[in-house]
């Protein structure tokens, strides 16, 4: 008798074989399907703020001679164009594996990442630019200090994105997705943007305009090192990175509980997309039967599956003591 896990009534390896045809796999996939659906409808919601955001930060930018707010505004932008990009990516990595790809199409998520990435990193370096040529510009001509009605909008912005990092930040631990902890990313360094653009602007209302374009160039260093960030995140994924050493953990204390295992010889992981593969190597009994041993390994392989939902695939392999 294998000694099965404790949400299971029985340890034998015919209910684990009729476990595997439950209603647990149909369970798995309404909630794929579900976090995929709230994924897409929290980047629409993005996207629709980002597109309104765009509008009025570049309107007051223009409006009060804010060369921070203009900044900004074209760092909403990119993130419009990281939206659009973004829903396509949700949508082709929520297909189901076919014969092109067998393993399923979860690393188009990471690819979206990397070029939201890269975006993030092109918007930085535009601001960033912008603000040397507005410094250069300052030294040599002079600049007027930007219209105090722009203080206002930077700090409803600043407080609007504070709250969608916040969301956002929550909402990608319940659906365990990468792109939207990357958009929370995103919408933290909006807000740490936006705060520099309100301390310019404020310090430019004092008698110092040159800090105007100054602030949109730390606004600049800013947005790049998040895009970074993000580009190596994804890079992870996209070269079997291990999936560390808490999901080890997990899949070494259900193997334990087997009593039939006598070694676990190795447990390797790697990141697909925001799932996880597993390949185990454990050795037992040299005297146990093929069919007994597969039966085990059967358990082991359902047990992982079901205990631990990052895992969308585990291979066990048998070792003889």
């Amino acid at each position: 008798m294998v000694k099965q896990s404790k949400n299971t009534q029985s340890g034998s390896p015919d209910e684990c074989s009729r476990r595997s045809n439950s209603d647990l796999g149909q369970v798995a996939v309404i909630c794929r399907e579900t976090s995929r659906r709230g994924v897409l409808r929290l980047t629409f919601l993005t996207l629709l703020s980002n597109i309104a955001l765009t509008a009025i930060k570049g309107i007051a930018g223009v409006l009060a001679g804010s060369a921070a707010l203009i900044s900004d505004a074209a760092n909403s932008a990119s993130d419009v164009f990281y939206g659009i990009i973004v829903m396509v990516g949700v949508r082709l990595a929520g297909r189901e594996a076919d014969d092109k790809h067998p393993y399923g199409y979860e690393r188009f998520e990471s690819l979206v990442t990397m070029l939201l990435g890269a975006v993030v990193v092109l918007a930085g370096l535009f601001i960033g630019w912008d603000g040397i040529q507005k410094i250069w510009q300052g030294a040599n001509y002079g600049l007027e200090a930007p219209d105090p009605a722009a203080l206002w909008v930077a700090a409803a912005v600043i407080v609007f994105k504070v709250f969608m990092y916040l969301f956002t930040k929550t909402r990608a631990k319940k659906y365990k997705s990468d792109v939207l902890a990357a958009a929370a990313a995103d919408h933290g360094s909006d807000a740490l943007a936006t705060s520099g653009v309100f301390i310019g602007i404020a310090t430019a209302q004092m008698g110092i305009p040159i800090m105007d374009p100054i602030a949109s160039l730390v606004i600049a260093a800013l947005i790049i090192k998040t895009g970074i960030g993000i580009i190596g995140n994804a890079v992870g994924q996209v070269t079997d990175r291990s999936a560390g050493p808490e999901i080890d953990k997990k899949i070494r204390e259900v193997i334990l509980e087997h009593a039939e295992v006598t070694s676990i010889d190795k447990i390797m992981s790697r990141v697909f997309g925001d799932r996880i593969y597993v390949d185990i190597e454990i050795s037992l009994p040299g005297d146990f039967s093929i069919t007994k041993a597969h039966d085990i390994a059967e358990c082991i392989h359902l047990d992982v599956e079901e205990r631990i939902p990052e895992v969308k695939h585990c291979m066990v392999h048998i070792n003889p003591s």
